[in-house]
């Protein structure tokens, strides 16, 4: 007879993995329960005003779509197809035109304080940026209006992309939320995926050619990255939720305003701080999120938490840069060396 096996004792590392999820789903739950809580709190003293507000907003947004609707002569093939064509590139030009002045011309001057990885892209290397130009045109202008023309059977058949009446502002805030969540799930999960030694040199080395990122390189991929990691994530909430077509074209807006200033490269006062993406481009190995929900639930923000990155990973409200705010530590010692000689 065979000698009985001896049960797997936990080890520590087990007790610290579990012990760091429960207290990561107990945050979560806690956030969620104050939500709800403060939502209900507030609703009937709140409510009154938000719907004066949003009536307000909804008649002008509902005559817009109105507008817009009536410029496709109201066919829903064309507004489908070409309105979500149109409206990506309009949304990526125009958010990329400022940042890719600067990183061009290195005007306003004002703007390079803020930049992330100093130095870098100061100015852009010109053959780089043609390569990214071409590329990222060819996703935009070919990959990304095929997808579209794909996906629409699918989505008529889920029932989304109505074109009746705009939503109400509580089902405006469902829906973002949901969205959000989708994406964050997808994009985590298809990221991870494209970083696994089976698909990261055929499929995703490309986008990671920028170890310091500038905005138009968010679509710097190839086809199936911008299938399966860009498109899909972003436009999965919108088709789960059978929503209208135009509030679909303001998430899309939103997503791409996000990755642009994710990849812009410049930590911009008021905005979304690019820290965590930025981080990720230079290091490789963590952060493979939007908002970071399954980087902290699989521990794959170990890497990025306490780097001096994470200290700055928030939204400025002073015009003073964060990395003034928050210097490297091999910066301070350097100040404090100098502080000691004088």
């Amino acid at each position: 007879m065979g000698q009985a096996r001896e049960p797997k004792t936990e080890t520590e590392e087990d007790t610290q993995n579990r012990g760091a999820l429960w207290e990561t789903l107990k945050s979560l739950l806690f956030i969620l329960g104050t939500a709800i809580l403060a939502t209900i709190a507030v609703r009937n003293s709140v409510n009154p005003y938000i719907h004066k507000i949003w009536g307000a907003s909804h008649d002008f947004w509902g005559e817009l779509w109105n507008r817009v609707y009536d410029m496709f002569g109201r066919n829903d093939h064309l507004a489908h197809h070409l309105g979500s064509a149109l409206s990506s590139i309009i949304y990526f030009v125009v958010f990329n035109a400022v940042f890719l002045f600067c990183d061009i011309t290195g005007k306003p001057s004002w703007l390079l304080k803020y930049k992330v990885q100093e130095g870098k892209n100061e100015p852009v290397d010109q053959k780089k940026l043609w390569s990214c130009i071409r590329t990222s045109a060819f996703n935009l202008l070919v990959v990304s209006p095929v997808f579209t023309l794909v996906l629409y059977p699918m989505a008529l058949a889920l029932g989304s992309y109505h074109k009746g009446q705009l939503p109400t502002f509580e089902r405006l805030l469902v829906e973002f939320v949901v969205f959000t969540l989708v994406e964050e799930v997808m994009f985590y999960y298809s990221h991870r995926l494209l970083h696994s030694p089976r698909f990261y040199a055929k499929y995703h080395k490309k986008h990671h050619e920028w170890t310091a990122p500038i905005g138009i390189t968010s679509i710097y991929c190839t086809p199936l990255e911008m299938v399966c990691s860009n498109l899909l994530p972003s436009i999965m909430g919108p088709m789960i939720m059978q929503s209208h077509i135009f509030v679909a074209w303001i998430w899309i807006a939103l997503v791409i305003f996000s990755t642009t200033l994710a990849h812009g490269g410049y930590h911009v006062p008021f905005l979304f701080s690019p820290e965590a993406h930025d981080y990720h481009h230079k290091t490789f190995n963590c952060w493979f999120g939007t908002i970071g929900i399954l980087d902290k639930l699989h521990k794959t923000d170990k890497p990025f938490c306490g780097s001096i990155q994470e200290v700055r990973h928030y939204v400025s409200f002073s015009l003073t840069p964060v990395k003034e705010l928050h210097p490297d530590p091999a910066d301070r010692l350097a100040t404090a060396s100098c502080t000691k000689v004088e």
